[in-house]
C-alpha cells in the first residue's frame, strides 16, 4: 500500500491516512485487526513510568509491562497493584549482558550452562509471583535468546514467549505460546537522522503497522499473531511518547481494530 506523495516524499499525513486505507480494508472484509502493547525495562517507580501508566489510564488501551525482576522493588509492585489494565510479564532476570565484545547484548546466551541460566529465570519467577497481575510470559532482553533454552521454558511454568519480529511458529514447543513485537518507537539504530531521543518518526512507525497488518491481511504472515507495539517508557522523549498516544487513540476509534489484553494474547485455549 502506496505511503507516499506524487513527488515520492513521505510525510506523517500521507502514513496516517494509508493505515486508515488498510484498516478499512479489514473493515470490508468483516475482520477485526488485533493490537497488543508491551513496554519494556520497569523496574521502578519513575516519572517516566508514571507518564506511561497516565497514557494506559487515560486511553484505557492494556498494557503489558516487561518487568526485570532482580532488580523490581516493593514500590513498583505497590504502584501497579493500584493500576488499571496493566499485565506484569517477566524481563529475563537482571538484564546483563553476556556477550562477547563485540557480539549483540544477550542475557539468555548460550556460553553458560543451560540450568544456569533456567536457574535465574526460575529466581526470577518466583519473585514476580508476588505481583498480583503477574503473567508467566517471558520477554528476552534485548529481544533473543539462545534456542536450545525455549523448550525448557514450560518446565518451569512459563506459558508464553515475546521477542521482535514476525514469528515463525504459534507454539515453538508444546504449551507455550509465541506472539512478538513489530512496532519499534525507538530508532536503535540510527535509521532517521536528526530525531530527537531517538524517536523513529511517525511515517516510520506507521509504515511498519501497514507492513504486519498487510501481511496478515493477504495471508502473507501469520494471520493470528497480534500486531505489538513496543515502546521504552525510560528511553522516549516528548515526540514518542507523543506519537504513541496519537497512534493508540486513532487505531483504537477504528471499528477494525481491538486493542487486546496479554492473558488473551497468550491464551493456550
Amino acid at each position: 500500500m502506496a505511503l507516499a506523495m506524487p513527488d515520492g516524499s513521505i510525510t506523517p499525513e500521507t502514513a496516517w491516512a494509508a493505515l486508515t486505507r488498510e484498516l478499512d480494508a479489514w473493515s470490508t472484509e468483516g475482520r477485526t485487526a488485533s493490537f497488543w502493547w508491551r513496554d519494556d525495562d520497569a523496574s521502578e517507580p519513575t516519572q517516566a513510568l508514571d507518564a506511561l501508566l497516565e497514557i494506559q489510564g487515560e486511553t484505557g488501551v492494556p498494557l503489558a509491562l516487561a518487568v526485570v525482576p532482580a532488580t523490581a522493588t516493593g514500590a513498583l509492585r505497590d504502584k501497579l497493584s493500584r493500576s488499571g489494565d496493566v499485565t506484569v510479564l517477566q524481563h529475563g532476570y537482571s538484564h546483563k549482558n553476556f556477550a562477547s565484545d563485540g557480539a549483540r547484548k544477550i542475557e539468555l546466551d548460550g556460553s553458560r550452562p543451560a540450568e544456569y541460566v533456567i536457574a535465574d529465570l526460575a529466581m526470577g519467577a518466583q519473585a514476580l509471583s508476588r505481583f498480583e497481575a503477574h503473567l508467566p510470559v517471558l520477554v528476552p532482553p534485548w529481544n533473543r535468546m539462545a534456542p536450545h533454552l525455549v523448550p525448557l521454558l514450560p518446565e518451569i511454568g512459563f506459558r508464553g514467549l515475546s521477542t521482535n519480529g514476525i514469528r515463525a511458529r504459534d507454539f515453538p514447543v508444546r504449551g507455550l505460546v509465541q506472539n512478538n513485537v513489530h512496532l519499534d518507537v525507538i530508532d536503535w539504530r540510527g535509521r532517521r537522522t536528526g530525531s530527537p531521543r531517538n524517536f523513529l518518526g511517525a511515517e516510520n512507525v506507521i509504515s511498519d503497522a501497514i507492513e504486519h497488518l498487510t501481511a496478515r491481511r493477504t495471508g502473507a504472515a501469520d494471520t493470528s499473531e497480534v500486531t505489538g507495539l513496543m515502546t521504552h517508557h525510560a528511553d522516549m522523549g516528548a515526540d514518542a511518547i507523543g506519537f504513541v498516544v496519537e497512534f493508540v487513540t486513532r487505531t483504537n476509534a477504528h471499528p477494525a481494530v481491538s486493542w487486546l489484553p496479554a492473558n488473551e494474547v497468550f491464551s493456550v485455549s
